[in-house]
């Protein structure tokens, strides 16, 4: 009787100081809950020929984007450039393979700002046409582009500046006109 009373007294110790534990939840209806929806990807891709006798520039980068709702996309990418020009002095060959993040904010309907981080790889060679001597160059460029302009249905006309400056940036210096379409 005894061992019964202790172990009476003992659940009853425990049970007055375990706590209650309770969580909060919200109802979600489920055509409310998050889905991936593939009707919102967006394919794009940065394409550039340019071609004479003395210079010649390829290039080719797909993106795809995801738009999020009405004020934002975002997405990624990756691109490779060609590059050879030739003067009576020298010749230079350049390839870029690169990768990057970009985001679009639609703050009103035809209005885009725009930001762009990317790294590329390049490796050039630089060659004199008349002593034959070369000069190899390769390292990692880092950028920042940053832009604003205007939002024609998924296309984008953008003033944009790149923040790094890179001296290899592949990028212009100053202010450029960059144009995007997404399908």
């Amino acid at each position: 009787m005894k061992r019964l009373f202790f172990l009476f007294f003992l659940f009853s110790a425990l049970s007055a100081g375990a706590q209650i534990i309770t969580y909060d939840t919200i109802r979600v209806s489920p055509d409310q809950t998050a889905t991936f929806d593939k009707s919102k990807l967006r394919f794009g891709a940065n394409l550039g020929l340019s071609i004479s006798r003395n210079y010649t520039n390829l290039g080719f980068g797909p993106q795809i984007g995801y738009q999020f709702n009405d004020y934002f996309m975002a997405g990624t990418g990756v691109k490779y450039y060609y590059t050879r020009a030739r003067t009576n002095e020298y010749e230079i060959r350049n390839n870029l393979l690169g990768a990057n993040l970009f985001g679009y904010f639609y703050p009103v309907n035809f209005i885009t700002l725009f930001a762009q981080p990317e790294l590329n790889y390049i490796w050039a060679k630089f060659t004199s046409r008349t002593t034959k001597d070369s000069i190899m160059d390769r390292g990692l460029v880092p950028s920042l582009v940053v832009g604003a302009g205007f939002r024609l249905g998924r296309s984008h006309v953008t003033l944009n500046y790149d923040l790094v400056q890179h001296t290899n940036s592949p990028h212009p210096e100053g202010f450029y006109l960059g144009v995007s379409a997404f399908f």
